[in-house]
């Protein structure tokens, strides 16, 4: 998958939608949105996901 690809990945055992931002040898930096205060708080809207968890949105 390139940068800037919609995917779905699980976080906190909830489904989210974001965009790749960068890509690293076996995972990815994605961009998020939660309206989860917990959420936004723990990861400020970016994540590092392996690469074996996030799928491409079709």
């Amino acid at each position: 998958m390139e940068i800037g690809t919609k995917v779905t990945f699980k976080l906190d055992g909830q489904n989210f939608t974001g965009e790749i931002a960068k890509a690293y040898t076996n995972s990815y930096m994605i961009t998020f949105e939660s309206s989860d205060p917990e959420i936004v708080d723990k990861y400020h809207n970016k994540v590092i996901i392996s690469q074996k968890q996030v799928q491409a949105v079709q």
